[in-house]
């Protein structure tokens, strides 16, 4: 497989820019600017083209996420990105065709030099409104290919025909949207492009540069596509005629750490050849969901990886008797799933624990390539243009591949429509493009982490105001702090009660089904709890209160606490200080040993227990920092969060910066959280405890 890359040189995109503009700017047709705002996609209505400034010459791949026009397809030839030279004998006019509906027909038209084939074998009509993806490449004469979603069209005989042709050179511009016959824009094409990568080989190192990547936008009410290689935006070059713009999307957006349940459509490409890597969080026992496309989970038991047409059900079912691999509601899921030429390979980890290879029975599913035709769903199944068994869960991230090639790689957003009114999305870090749900309910809101600029880059804004603490206050308020509660977590944090509870968290995790040391069912996992009168530390069906010389210590709202937990293998240790005079005194120690191990399966909250995907036991608390650390394999404690008290530049609004994953962790119920104190400059990278 060729190696693929984008040019970075910053010093190069100025010099193609500038050579870009001196052939087109001047009729102001493309212009370097940043777009207002990116659209689903553009519309020709049959009297626009953009020139792309490529020639059209052997080394070039092109990848086309278009559909074409509804309705009579089968008239004139329509273009998406073509370019030939003429001759009054059309046998002899020489071609370099990457895109072209031929309108004899509605089928596909493949053009090299002077050889041509029509409908090269095993292709199919093109269906007017449906949408395709197209890769054409003409990066080598002994590899030449058209691939419709996802199947190859050329067979051997049909690639001898065409290498016959050796290197072309057309010494002309490809167009967009119609054919550059001879330097005139010809069979002008009617249609939608929501995305168009070209490649060129390399001369020197043979791999394939990426040298347009043309996204759908609008700049000043006009649309066009911007190229992000090149920070150009082009228009139509034909007078008088623009391009409709589709859906648009506007700037303000924040990144969020995951989607409740709801659909949307991955839109770019077949079933063949990807690889999936998501967390899952299902919420309900579902009959039948399907994850992306043909990824399915059936509960209770087996996770389902159709592909292909399956001649019976045991030939979809992943069964791997020797591990625990099914469906567990309120357990995050990690799954990676490459689909290549009949075999599959899919992992899934629990909870951040050990990948588990999935497998049927060692077998192959089927040999050869299966193709979809339909695009891929995320949180459903795309089929026959409808969409099937929709999920509930929450998303985490989703990246999808082709080979080497990352196509999309999608992070929980909310932005704002047209309307200002805020929504959830996913926000493809790919093509920097908001994709929304597909019918009528939006998808739920649950813990923020990170955030993208009003420019929709993908980076996440470090904080620039380190504050003294923040305050949850009750209403379900907590933060999900992404650490599984289970043996080998240490906590120090310094906090306070706000209020002092009758029965109120400050972070844990809890599995109401799971059976304790007292072998009745729930375990517990709770670096610090207070309960009835004392400050309390919880691990399996325990909570130990803390004692001084026989005397239980109470806590006092408004008093600084810094606590020191450790959790692990049945040993429960944790003391709990306070400060007088500038220092820290011990008020009590702790430590118990009762029958382990523990493993809730839950991710910890913070200001609450994390009961089984529920937050549970609120508590008002104020919270100047949080360290937790993690054992490790070798028996050493590694550190997985440093939260500490900012700023959020999103909202200015109190938030927890972590230090170690360098994210935001923002409220997961529906207000945001209080604080303040004082404040001072955040240094990145530096970590303030106070003692």
């Amino acid at each position: 497989m060729k190696t693929t890359k984008t040019t970075k040189n910053i010093s190069l995109q100025a010099v193609v820019a500038a050579v870009l503009c001196a052939g087109v700017c001047a009729r102001g047709d493309t212009v370097t600017a940043e777009p207002d705002a990116f659209l689903d996609y553009i519309e020709a209505t049959g009297s626009q083209y953009i020139d792309t400034g490529v020639n059209a010459e052997t080394g070039l791949k092109a990848r086309c996420d278009f559909s074409w026009a509804s309705g009579n397809i089968s008239g004139n030839d329509w273009s998406l990105l073509d370019a030939a030279i003429n001759n009054s004998d059309s046998d002899k006019r020489i071609r370099f065709l990457m895109c072209h509906l031929y309108g004899g027909g509605g089928k596909p038209f493949f053009g090299y030099g002077l050889k041509q084939r029509k409908n090269p074998d095993g292709s199919f009509p093109f269906v007017g409104g449906q949408r395709y993806e197209i890769v054409t490449d003409m990066s080598d004469t002994n590899s030449l290919q058209l691939v419709q979603n996802g199947k190859n069209t050329f067979n051997a005989t049909d690639l001898e025909t065409f290498k016959t042709n050796g290197v072309v050179n057309l010494n002309l511009n490809l167009y967009v949207f119609a054919c550059n016959l001879s330097g005139s824009a010809n069979w002008y094409g009617k249609g939608k492009l929501y995305e168009l990568k070209i490649w060129k080989k390399n001369a020197e190192t043979g791999e394939l540069d990426l040298i347009r990547h043309y996204l759908p936008c609008i700049k000043g009410g006009r649309a066009g596509l911007y190229d992000k290689v090149n920070g150009t935006i082009s228009y139509s070059f034909k007078s008088g005629s623009d391009f409709v713009a589709g859906l648009g999307q506007r700037q303000s957006v924040v990144r969020h750490a995951r989607l409740g349940q709801g659909r949307t459509q991955e839109r770019g490409g077949s079933f063949r050849a990807r690889i999936l890597r998501r967390p899952l969080h299902p919420r309900d026992p579902p009959r039948q969901q399907s994850l992306l496309s043909g990824l399915q989970l059936r509960g209770p038991v087996p996770l389902r990886l159709p592909y292909g047409t399956m001649p019976a059900k045991t030939n979809t079912t992943v069964v791997v008797p020797a591990n625990d691999v099914s469906y567990y509601m309120d357990t995050r899921f990690l799954i990676k799933s490459d689909v290549r030429d009949g075999f599959q390979s899919v992992t899934v980890s629990k909870n951040g624990g050990e990948p588990v290879e999935l497998h049927k029975d060692g077998q192959a599913y089927l040999t050869g390539e299966n193709v979809v035709t339909n695009t891929m769903a995320l949180m459903a199944c795309h089929t026959d243009n409808t969409y099937v068994y929709p999920s509930k869960g929450l998303v985490y991230r989703t990246t999808i591949w082709d080979g080497d090639e990352l196509l999309r790689d999608f992070v929980p957003v909310v932005a704002t429509n047209s309307s200002g009114v805020a929504y959830a999305g996913l926000y493809d870090t790919v093509t920097e493009r908001i994709y929304r749900q597909i019918g009528t309910e939006e998808f739920g809101l649950t813990n923020q982490v990170g955030a993208v600029t009003n420019s929709l880059r993908a980076a996440a804004v470090h904080p620039k105001t380190r504050i003294e603490y923040v305050d949850s206050d009750e209403l379900l308020d907590y933060v999900d702090l992404g650490v599984i509660g289970k043996d080998g977590v240490e906590m120090e944090a310094v906090m306070e009660w706000l209020r002092v509870p009758s029965d109120g968290a400050f972070a844990g995790a809890k599995d109401s089904y799971k059976i304790n040391n007292r072998g009745t069912a729930a375990i517990r996992f709770y670096p610090y709890h207070y309960w009835s009168g004392s400050h309390r530390n919880g691990y399996s069906a325990e909570l130990f209160s803390l004692v001084n010389d026989g005397v239980t210590i109470t806590a006092t709202a408004g008093t600084k606490y810094r606590i020191v937990s450790l959790l692990d293998a049945g040993d429960q240790h944790y003391s709990v200080a306070t400060k007088e005079g500038g220092t820290w005194t011990t008020l009590g120690t702790c430590s118990q040993h009762v029958a382990g191990p523990v493993d809730t399966e839950r991710p910890m909250y913070l200001f609450a227990i994390n009961q089984d995907g529920v937050p549970r036991y609120p508590g008002k608390v104020r919270l100047y920092s949080l360290k937790l650390s993690v054992k490790q394999q070798d028996g050493t404690y590694k550190l997985a969060r440093d939260l500490v008290p900012v700023r959020d530049p999103a909202t200015d609004a109190p938030v927890l910066w972590d230090n170690v994953t360098e994210a935001y962790f923002r409220n997961g119920g529906k207000y945001l959280l209080a604080g303040g104190g004082a404040e001072r400059p955040f240094a990145d990278g530096l970590t303030i405890i106070v003692r």
